[in-house]
């Protein structure tokens, strides 16, 4: 239970993070300089919890569609380099595939 909560935190804490960047990079682009120290502290701070949140720290695995797109390739390309053995889904069960999410093509 504890982990839900860590979890739902940190994903709100990156939204909160992602909109304060957005803000922030819009008085960048206005020439406001002086946001320049916040905004690098908000982006490394976005950066550290980030991978705390993807779906495979949290023991989640994705679709093919999902690791499909985070590889900006089409699912039908991931299958086909499935096949071919460039790449090993982490559970197949019949039509049934997931995916870690740190799979690289071989």
């Amino acid at each position: 239970m504890l982990e839900i909560a860590v979890s739902t935190g940190l994903t709100r804490a990156a939204q909160r993070l992602s909109a304060r960047m957005d803000e922030l990079g819009k008085r960048l682009d206005a020439g406001d300089t002086t946001v320049w120290t916040e905004y690098s502290t908000t982006a490394a701070a976005l950066a550290t919890i980030a991978p705390q949140i993807r779906p495979e720290a949290r023991g989640a695995l994705l679709t093919t569609g999902q690791l499909a797109e985070r590889l900006a390739i089409s699912p039908k390309t991931l299958l086909k380099r499935k096949a071919r053995g460039e790449i090993r889904p982490a559970l197949q069960r019949g039509r049934l595939i997931r995916w870690r999410g740190d799979e690289r093509m071989a």
